[in-house]
C-alpha cells in the first residue's frame, strides 16, 4: 500500500519552534493529482494511456533525510492521485479503474477515491476523499480508519470548519471544489485558507491550484504540503513532460525557501 503521510513535511513554523533539523523535504510541497470525471458512460479510451505518461513523469521520492542536491535524484514526485469517480452501481467500471490503481500503486502513489467506500474497498485503494464534511459520520469514519484507509475531507469554506474536521482526526484537508470548472488563478478562499492552514496546523493539506503558474508557485511558496491540478497535466500535449516541469519548479521554490530560512 501506497504511503500518503510517512514521508510528510512538517510546516516550517512548527519545525522551527521543535528545534527540528530541517531538511529539503521538509521546504517542498508534492503533487496531488486529480482525474477528469470518471464514468463507464463517459469513458475516454485514450485516458489510461496519459494516466500511465502521467505516472512515469513522476519520480520516486528519496526519502525523508534528503538534502537540496539530490532533488534531482527525484524528491517529490506524485504523493497522490485522487479518482474522481461519478456515483454508479456499474462492476463494469471497476474493470477499467483497477489497471489505474494497480499502475500508481506500483509508483508508490496513493490512490484516493472521490465519495465512493465500497468502490475504494473493492478496488484495494488507499483511501477516500469525503466532499462534504457534513456527511462524515463517526462510526463510518472509525471503520475505515481501523481498515487502514486514509480519510480526506473537503468541503471546507471557512476556518471555524477547518478547525472543527481537523479535530475529528482526519488525514488532511481539501481545499477547493472538485465540481467546479478551473480557473487561471486559485480561488481566494482556497488560497486563504490553505496558507493560514499550512501555516498553523500539523495536520496536512491539500489545495486545490488554478492553471497558471503563479498560483501553483504561491501555495508552494506558502508551505502547503500538496498541490492538486488537474487540468494542467491533463490536457497536456505530454503529462510527462508536465509532471516532470511541475516537479521542477517545486524544486526550485524548495530551494528558494530553505535558503530563505538559513
Amino acid at each position: 500500500m501506497a504511503s500518503f503521510c510517512a514521508d510528510l513535511p512538517l510546516p516550517v513554523r512548527q519545525a522551527t519552534i521543535l528545534g527540528t533539523l530541517m531538511s529539503f523535504a521538509d521546504f517542498r510541497s508534492r503533487l496531488f493529482l486529480i482525474t477528469p470525471p470518471l464514468s463507464v458512460a463517459a469513458w475516454d479510451a485514450s485516458f489510461p494511456a496519459r494516466f500511465q505518461a502521467a505516472l512515469s513523469g513522476s519520480r520516486n521520492v528519496a526519502g525523508q533525510d534528503a538534502q537540496a542536491d539530490q532533488a534531482d535524484q527525484g524528491l517529490g514526485d506524485v504523493g497522490c492521485i485522487l479518482l474522481d469517480v461519478k456515483s454508479e452501481d456499474d462492476r463494469a467500471l471497476d474493470s477499467l479503474l483497477e489497471p489505474l490503481v494497480r499502475q500508481a500503486q506500483a509508483r508508490n502513489v496513493a490512490v484516493l477515491i472521490l465519495d465512493d467506500t465500497r468502490l475504494a474497498g473493492r478496488l484495494g485503494a488507499d483511501g477516500i476523499q469525503i466532499s462534504d464534511p457534513k456527511i462524515l459520520d463517526p462510526q463510518d469514519q472509525a471503520r475505515l480508519q481501523d481498515n487502514g484507509l486514509m480519510l480526506g475531507v473537503g468541503g471546507i469554506n471557512t476556518r471555524h470548519l477547518a478547525l472543527q474536521t481537523g479535530e475529528r482526526g482526519v488525514d488532511y484537508l481539501f481545499f477547493g471544489r472538485t465540481d467546479r470548472e478551473a480557473t487561471p488563478q486559485t480561488h481566494p478562499k482556497t488560497l486563504g485558507l490553505s496558507l493560514w492552514w499550512a501555516q498553523m496546523m500539523a495536520i496536512p493539506c491539500v489545495a486545490l491550484a488554478g492553471t497558471e503558474d503563479e498560483a501553483f508557485d504561491a501555495l508552494a511558496m506558502g508551505g502547503v504540503e500538496f498541490i492538486a491540478v488537474r487540468e494542467q497535466v491533463w490536457r497536456a500535449g505530454d503529462p510527462a513532460q508536465e509532471v516532470e516541469r511541475l516537479n521542477s519548479r517545486l524544486d526550485t521554490i524548495a530551494r528558494q525557501r530553505m535558503a530563505e530560512a538559513a
